[in-house]
C-alpha cells in the first residue's frame, strides 16, 4: 500500500472534488458499461464466475443472498475516470483488488492499494476511488446490505 507522494514508477489521475459522477464512470455502479467482465454460472446453488471479455460487469448477490450483500465483479479500464467524492448513506462498499492498484482518497488520505489488497469503507465515509495503475484492474466491490439502495450523494 502507497501513501499519497510514493510513486510506482507510473502516473496517476487524481480526481478533483468537482468531477462529475456521471454513473457509467462509478467504479461501482451497475450502469458501468465500458467494464469488462466475467461470466457467472450457479452450479448446485453454488455461484461460479469465470474470466470473459463481456462488456458489462457481473453483479449478483441480492436474490442468491437474500439481501444480504451485493457482488459487482470485473475489470476496470486504465485511465478511467474516478466518480466524484461521494458517500453511500445507506450502504457499506468493500474493494479486492485481484490484479492491478486502485488509488483511494479516504476523507482526507489517499493510498494505493496493489493487487491483493482490500479496502472496507463504511457507510456514510467519503471516499472516491480510481484504477492509478497502467494496466486493467480486475477485481470485485462487495455492498451490504444488498437489499438497500445504493446511492451516490456528494460529500
Amino acid at each position: 500500500m502507497r501513501v499519497r507522494g510514493e510513486s510506482a514508477g507510473g502516473s496517476s489521475r487524481r480526481p478533483s472534488l468537482g468531477d462529475a459522477c456521471r454513473p457509467e464512470m462509478a467504479l461501482d455502479s451497475e450502469c458501468a458499461a465500458r467494464l469488462a467482465s466475467p461470466v457467472m454460472e450457479t452450479i448446485n446453488g453454488c455461484t461460479v464466475i469465470t474470466s470473459s471479455q463481456a462488456a458489462e460487469p457481473i453483479s449478483f448477490g441480492q436474490a442468491e443472498t437474500d439481501g444480504a450483500y451485493r457482488i459487482l465483479a470485473g475489470t476496470i479500464p486504465a485511465g478511467q475516470p474516478a466518480p466524484a467524492f461521494h458517500v453511500h448513506p445507506h450502504t457499506d462498499e468493500a474493494f479486492y483488488v485481484a490484479s492491478g492498484e486502485i488509488t483511494c482518497l479516504l476523507v482526507d488520505r489517499e493510498i494505493t492499494v496493489p493487487d491483493g489488497g482490500f479496502v472496507f469503507i463504511p457507510r456514510g465515509t467519503p471516499h472516491t476511488a480510481w484504477n492509478s495503475g497502467d494496466a486493467p484492474l480486475l477485481g470485485m466491490i462487495v455492498i451490504s446490505p444488498g437489499s438497500a439502495d445504493h446511492v451516490f450523494e456528494p460529500a
